[in-house]
């Protein structure tokens, strides 16, 4: 099985009935919720869909901060108390959707380092340069302050302690919960990162959520070595995946466009992401999800089925049977 995840067309939609029915149009019956789903929408969503993950946070939010987005609007690693608090109390809200949904597992977002190089900055260096000596000294200086940061502070730490409330509150619902590889650089966590999450929390429950795309855009701008780096180290602690592909690094020299999905998050088939090696790391159990964004025409997604199919998907794609969920 692989599921839809609403961020395709969540904003098309004023009610879940009219979702329902593109979903299912698209060839879905099991879906993600993403972080735009209304609260009101979700009890009908299950009655018709199969959900089997929520994305943190969800519902959707009423109020994002001055200076945040809503990917991203509060931070596990936060020196402030008051924001970490929020950041937890928000994730158990979002885990008891999950729970009373019949999702499997919730994917977080760890939070980011404040940095005088951001991510974004970056990511611009690397479309901009045409000199790679000049874009590798640029990511040295990024990846000497991010190390900076991490020494001379307490995020990691702070971290670990958000994880630690939220991993007691999901195994009491028997929800897991997947960190996902981030988009930008300067996010939580890094592929070294991960390492301190899953030494100190030895638990079926907590996991790596992976994300293709943001793997590949990590690899392009030479944080690791490998798009498969993040599965060949932790695939025995593999949540989930979420497919996509991509086919340019956001954003661009004097980028215009709206969002990361004019270069990625794109249907599976329209970028540059060999699936084939991807799904030799699926396990009976690992949750997939299609992640394309509605910058991919509906026919594109229509056909990334067949393109996941034909690339290692088979099996996951065919051996399914859905049970409408009674709430």
């Amino acid at each position: 099985m692989i599921a839809l995840s609403t961020v395709y067309n969540i904003s098309k939609f004023d009610n879940p009935r009219d979702l329902i029915a593109d979903i299912k149009s698209l060839g879905f019956s099991v879906i993600e919720l993403n972080i735009g789903v209304p609260e009101n929408f979700i009890p009908e969503l299950a009655k018709e869909l199969k959900i089997v993950s929520v994305h943190n946070f969800c519902p959707k939010l009423d109020f994002i901060p001055e200076g945040k987005t809503i990917f991203s609007p509060y931070n596990f690693a936060s020196d402030d108390k008051t924001e970490r608090r929020t950041a937890v109390d928000l994730t158990k809200k979002t885990i008891d959707v999950a729970d009373t949904v019949g999702a499997k597992a919730v994917i977080v977002h760890s939070g980011e380092i404040n940095m005088e190089i951001s991510g974004k900055d970056l990511s611009r260096k690397y479309n901009e340069t045409k000199d790679k000596n000049v874009y590798k000294k640029f990511l040295d200086d990024f990846l000497k302050e991010r190390k900076s940061k991490l020494a001379d502070s307490g995020i990691i730490s702070n971290l670990l302690k958000s994880i630690d409330e939220l991993l007691n509150y999901a195994v009491k619902k028997n929800i897991k919960l997947g960190i996902e590889n981030r988009f930008w650089a300067d996010e939580l966590p890094s592929l070294e990162d991960y390492k301190p999450v899953f030494e100190k929390f030895d638990s079926n429950s907590l996991g790596l959520w992976f994300d293709i795309g943001h793997a590949v855009v990590a690899e392009k701008q030479g944080l690791v070595k490998s798009r498969l780096d993040f599965l060949k180290n932790f695939s025995g602690r593999l949540i989930g995946m979420h497919l996509h592909d991509v086919i340019e690094v956001y954003p661009r020299t004097n980028d215009k466009s709206i969002g990361a999905g004019v270069y990625d998050h794109k249907a599976p088939g329209k970028g540059e992401v060999d699936f084939d090696e991807i799904a030799k790391f699926v396990k009976n159990g690992t949750i997939l999800v299609n992640e394309t964004h509605p910058s991919s025409t509906r026919e594109e997604l229509k056909k990334s089925i067949e393109h996941l199919k034909a690339h290692g998907f088979r099996n996951f794609i065919d051996n399914y049977s859905f049970e409408p969920l009674t709430v």
